[in-house]
């Protein structure tokens, strides 16, 4: 086991005398090799409780184990163990992405330092047209696959990786995907700290669904997915010029996504949803639509909201 996080509670105090509970009796494990998903929207709770897996924050409750050692009596002893990918874009300056990434690999391994594993990532992100171009030029994409190499350019036995796609185009993000996966052959385990559940759920092989500092249900995808029972879900694309459209007495829930509809029902509402959707085609309402079991964005939907849930 590499990381063993057990009832860590976190408070903050918030204005007048009121507190805010950021994290609140967290219990999770993380086995060697394993890519582990935190997933959860912003003021979720995820970023505090990373900052306590490194140990730059102390739990007021619980405790924290990385290779058996607790992180509460060892702190700088977290951080030599971890490797980070933070959520803000790092400063590059006028350094290049191969100067800041072979900066970052001596830091890490001194004269064991290998500069053929940096020719390895570019190659396999596609990188080779900004590795020597000014940080300051680059865009936000190219900056985050940067910040990416020097997370896993010496990479500890824990990689934290916090929303390490945005800004990444599709096309890398494919790359970015593989990366990752190769980082687990040799043992190394991986958090996945994200608010995207579409990507997650085709990269995790755990996944904790945190909301309002509370884990509601963690287990591979497929047990997360369990979690809203034998659902369907139909997903509708709309005509461009729809903000709205009259949901059917059937959907059990509903989240829109810009010009993307998305709805749950129970598989005994097949027919009737087919034959609705068909009648939004006629009408002009919808482009197209497609149905398909459950999939763990509905989980995180059912679970951190009961009801209607709109986002755009």
């Amino acid at each position: 086991m590499i990381l063993d996080v057990q009832g860590v509670t976190k408070v903050f105090p918030g204005p007048g005398k009121s507190k805010k509970i950021a994290n609140d009796n967290i219990t999770f494990t993380i086995n060697e090799g394993e890519i582990f998903g935190l997933l959860g929207q912003n003021g979720a709770g995820k970023t505090t409780l990373v900052n306590q897996i490194l140990g730059l924050l102390t739990p007021d409750r619980g405790d924290i184990q990385l290779l058996g050692k607790s992180v509460l009596q060892s702190p700088t002893l977290a951080r030599s163990i971890c490797s980070v990918q933070p959520q803000s874009q790092v400063p590059l300056g006028f350094l290049t992405p191969k100067q800041a990434v072979s900066l970052i690999g001596k830091m890490r391994a001194g004269k064991k330092y290998d500069p053929k594993r940096l020719d390895m990532l570019f190659e396999a992100l596609d990188m080779g047209e900004w590795e020597n171009k000014e940080g300051q030029k680059l865009s936000g994409g190219a900056r985050r696959l940067a910040a990416f190499c020097m997370a896993v350019i010496v990479p500890g036995k824990l990689v934290i990786l916090d929303e390490p796609t945005n800004d990444v185009d599709p096309v890398r993000r494919r790359y970015l995907w593989q990366v990752i996966r190769d980082l687990t052959n040799d043992g190394t385990s991986v958090i996945l700290v994200t608010h995207n559940v579409v990507e997650a759920e085709r990269a995790v092989d755990r996944v904790a669904i945190i909301n309002e500092g509370k884990i509601l249900t963690q287990g591979t995808p497929t047990e997360v997915k369990g979690s809203v029972s034998n659902q369907m879900r139909l997903e509708l694309s709309l005509a461009k010029e729809l903000k709205e459209i009259d949901i059917p007495n059937w959907a059990l829930s509903t989240h829109q996504n810009g010009s993307r509809l998305f709805i749950s029902m129970d598989p005994s509402e097949v027919p009737a949803a087919i034959e609705w959707a068909k009648v939004q085609v006629d009408k002009g309402q919808c482009i197209d639509y497609s149905l398909s079991p459950s999939t763990i964005e509905d989980a995180y939907i059912e679970l951190t909201s009961k009801k209607e849930v709109v986002s755009s």
